[in-house]
């Protein structure tokens, strides 16, 4: 393993660890790959799900230290029609001072592997984050009517994709894939005044369709910016200690 080689995976594991403010124990690369099975001129592979379970307590500093829990969600104002009677109206829906909890109950989901080929490690983690609560006020203005209250969502779960690339050849890491995915069962319930018997359906479907359409990308979008963040600060921390050994060379 040649100096830049090495360079590059301790200051991934230096630059993680003080990212996330705590002690990484970790194994140096080649140790996750003993165990692995080799494909010759096709690389290796190996499963890391212990590694990832004996680690996966420092995602939370992460998380609390990008605001991610509780995290903040935009205000929405979505238009939906009622019939009570025979006349239809039009009716909207807001929902304010929205935020997230529960990305701090994190687990491992499914195996965790990673590849090396020709100086590039490919480390897949999919993560399962559980009992996630999502809180809004909100308010229906329909026939002169404003009943306001507040909704809570409670989703049971669902699973983070990322997909890093450590590129040797270049001494940088990419973020190949970042995907939200495997929803699981969603709860919503209201709080404060009671909607009108033909207001609830509409109210809960036109929150639903938010939920699916703006809601969810949102915390996706988030969870990637902070990956990204963090993958920006390690890639320049890497490059500082890269220039330190030629230089010294």
């Amino acid at each position: 393993m040649d100096r830049k080689y090495t360079a590059l995976v301790l200051a991934f594991l230096v630059a993680a660890a003080d990212a996330n403010s705590i002690n990484l124990k970790s194994q140096p690369t080649s140790k996750l790959l003993e165990a692995g099975r080799n494909w010759g001129d096709l690389g290796q592979t190996a499963n890391v799900n212990d590694y990832v379970d004996n680690t996966i307590e420092m995602l939370v500093p992460f998380i609390q230290k990008h605001g991610l829990d509780p995290m903040e969600l935009p205000d929405v104002i979505e238009g939906f029609e009622v019939r009570p009677l025979l006349i239809t109206y039009s009716a909207w829906l807001k929902i304010h001072d929205g935020y997230m909890t529960g990305l701090v109950n994190v687990a491992r989901s499914s195996d965790q592997q990673v590849n090396y080929f020709a100086k590039m490690l490919r480390v897949r983690v999919q993560l399962q984050f559980s009992n996630l609560e999502f809180v809004y006020k909100y308010l229906v203005k329909v026939m002169n009517i404003g009943p306001t209250g507040g909704i809570i969502a409670s989703l049971s779960r669902f699973v983070v994709i990322v997909d890093i690339l450590l590129d040797f050849n270049n001494d940088e890491i990419q973020l190949q894939q970042f995907r939200l995915t495997d929803l699981g069962r969603l709860r919503v319930r209201f709080t404060g005044n009671i909607l009108t018997d033909w207001l609830v359906n509409p109210v809960l479907n036109t929150f639903l369709r938010i939920f699916d359409t703006i809601i969810i990308k949102i915390v996706e979008i988030n969870i990637r910016n902070a990956v990204q963040a963090e993958i920006d600060n390690i890639n320049a921390s890497v490059k500082e200690v890269i220039k330190a050994i030629e230089a010294y060379n």
